[in-house]
C-alpha cells in the first residue's frame, strides 16, 4: 500500500497567539540526562489529547512499554482537545513541556518554528520507519528537517446513512461522477421526503475542507511561502455560497440548528442520530456516530481534479528541552511499531502508517473502521501529491472560517464579504 501525503489543520482558537508571547529561547539542545536503570528508571512524560477510552487504552499500552522497558517510566497526560493546545502553551512557558506530546495542524510548524520541537534526526537510531508506507515519514518533515512521527493518517470524506437515503426513497450517489451541484440536490431530496427533522446534510466550516476546495479549483489554501492564503477570493466566495445554498435549499437546518449540531458529541449530531443523509466528517470520525451502518465515499468533485489527500490525525514529537531524547524515541517507536500496542490502539489515531501494523490491525477493527481502511486505500491509490503543512500562524484559521461561515447563514454578511473578510484576516494572522 503507498500513500501520498502531508499535513492538514486541526486549529484550535488562542493557543498561537500565545505561542507568540512564550516561546522565545526554547531552542537549546537537550540536557544528556541520566541513565535510567532497574532501580532507579528515568521517568518521562508524555501528553496527548482525547476522551477517557482513549486515556483508557493509551495508559494500557504505557504498562506495556514500561514492562518492556524497565528502565523507563512513561506518565501520561490526557486533556480535552478543546484545552490541550493552551495547556501546551502554558507548560512552555513554565518550562514544563512534556518529553513526548501529540501534536496535529498548523501546531508542529509553530512549534518547529519557535524551537520547541527536537529535531528527530539527533535520535534516529531509536526510531525506525522502515516498514512506513511510501510518504508517510515525510509527514513530520517541516523545511527538510523530520520534527514529528505520524501516529496513524485519515482523510476528510463523505459519510453516508444509507437507511436515511432508503427512507427517502433516493439512490446513492456514485463517488465517482458526483459533483458539488448533485451533492446540494441530493440533500435538498433528501430532506424533502424525509420526516421533519431529518435533513440531506450540515454545512461543513473546516479549513482542510476548504483547502480540498482549493485544491479542486487548481489553486492551493495558502502560498507555498506560507506567507498568505493561496485560495482566490472567487473561490472562496463559491464555498460561502455553496454552505448559503445547502440551507436556503433545505438540503440543511437553519442556521442555529447547523451551529448547535456542530459544538455537539457525535453520538448527539443529527448523523449520530440517524436524521441526517450526508457529513463531510474526517474518516477516522465515523466511528464515533451511533445508529445504523455508514458507507463512506469520496467527496463531490474529486473525478474532475482531486482535492483530497491523507494526511497525519496525530502526530508525535519530542520537546526540545528533554534531558531524555532517547527514551523518549524509544517510546515513539514502541506507540509506531509495536504490534501489541497497535492492537490496543487500532485505528483510534488514524490507520498506522506502519504497512505490517495496519495489516494486523485491519481484521480486529469494526465493520466501520475496516470501510475506513477501504476508503483511505482508494485515496492512496489515486496517488495525490498533497500540499505543504500548513504554516506558521494558520492554527486560528478554522475559528476564523467558522465565524465567517455562521455570519453567512446568519444573512449579516453575503459571501463575498465573507470571502474577503475571511482572506483578509487570516492573511494578517499569518503575516
Amino acid at each position: 500500500m503507498r500513500f501520498g501525503l502531508k499535513k492538514s489543520s486541526m486549529a484550535a482558537a488562542g493557543a498561537s497567539a500565545v505561542l507568540a508571547l512564550v516561546l522565545t529561547g526554547c531552542g537549546s539542545s537537550p540536557q544528556a540526562g541520566k541513565v535510567g536503570t532497574v532501580e532507579d528508571p528515568v521517568t518521562i512524560r508524555f501528553a496527548w489529547w482525547g476522551n477517557d477510552s482513549r486515556a483508557k487504552t493509551t495508559l494500557e499500552v504505557i504498562k506495556d512499554f514500561e514492562a518492556a522497558n524497565p528502565t523507563i517510566k512513561v506518565q501520561g497526560e490526557n486533556t480535552e482537545f478543546s484545552s490541550y493546545w493552551d495547556k501546551m502553551a502554558t507548560q512552555i512557558a513554565g518550562g514544563t513541556t512534556p518529553d513526548v506530546f501529540a501534536m496535529s495542524g498548523a501546531y508542529p510548524s509553530e512549534y518547529a518554528t519557535r524551537g520547541v520541537l527536537l529535531d528527530l534526526d539527533k535520535v534516529k537510531d531509536q526510531i525506525d520507519t522502515s516498514k512506513f508506507a511510501a510518504g508517510t515519514v515525510d509527514l513530520g518533515k517541516i523545511e527538510d528537517k523530520q520534527y514529528t512521527i505520524t501516529a496513524g493518517v485519515n482523510a476528510m470524506s463523505m459519510v453516508i446513512d444509507p437507511k436515511v437515503f432508503e427512507a427517502a426513497g433516493v439512490e446513492l450517489p456514485d463517488d465517482e461522477t458526483w459533483t458539488w451541484d448533485d451533492y446540494a440536490d441530493i440533500a435538498a431530496e433528501i430532506t424533502r421526503k424525509s420526516p421533519a427533522g431529518t435533513f440531506g446534510t450540515t454545512p461543513m466550516a473546516n479549513d482542510s475542507f476548504l483547502a480540498v476546495w482549493a485544491r479542486q479549483n487548481g489553486e492551493d489554501l495558502y502560498t507555498d511561502d506560507g506567507k498568505k492564503l493561496g485560495i482566490s477570493e472567487d473561490t472562496a466566495t463559491k464555498w460561502f455560497e455553496l454552505n448559503k445554498k445547502l440551507m436556503e435549499t433545505g438540503g440543511a437546518p437553519s442556521a442555529s440548528q447547523t451551529v448547535e449540531d456542530g459544538s455537539a458529541q457525535p453520538e448527539m449530531t443529527l448523523m449520530g442520530q440517524g436524521k441526517q443523509g450526508m457529513k463531510i466528517s474526517w474518516s477516522n470520525q465515523m466511528n464515533s456516530y451511533s445508529g445504523s451502518p455508514l458507507v463512506m465515499m469520496k467527496l463531490p468533485g474529486e473525478s474532475k481534479q482531486p482535492g483530497s489527500w491523507l494526511r497525519s490525525s496525530m502526530e508525535y514529537a519530542i520537546s526540545s528541552k528533554s534531558a531524555h531524547p532517547k527514551e523518549a524515541a524509544l517510546f515513539i517507536n514502541y506507540l509506531v511499531n509495536n504490534v501489541d500496542a497497535a492492537t490496543k490502539i487500532k485505528s483510534d489515531r488514524g490507520m498506522p502508517a506502519n504497512t505490517e501494523l495496519k495489516a494486523a490491525i485491519t481484521p480486529l477493527l469494526k465493520e466501520s473502521q475496516q470501510k475506513e481502511a477501504e476508503y483511505l486505500d482508494r485515496l492512496a491509490e489515486m496517488d495525490i501529491e498533497p500540499p505543504l503543512p500548513f504554516p506558521a500562524g494558520s492554527s486560528a484559521t478554522m475559528e476564523v472560517l467558522n465565524r465567517f461561515n455562521t455570519d453567512v447563514l446568519f444573512g449579516k454578511i453575503s459571501p463575498r464579504d465573507a470571502a474577503k473578510g475571511f482572506i483578509q484576516e487570516v492573511n494578517s494572522n499569518l503575516g
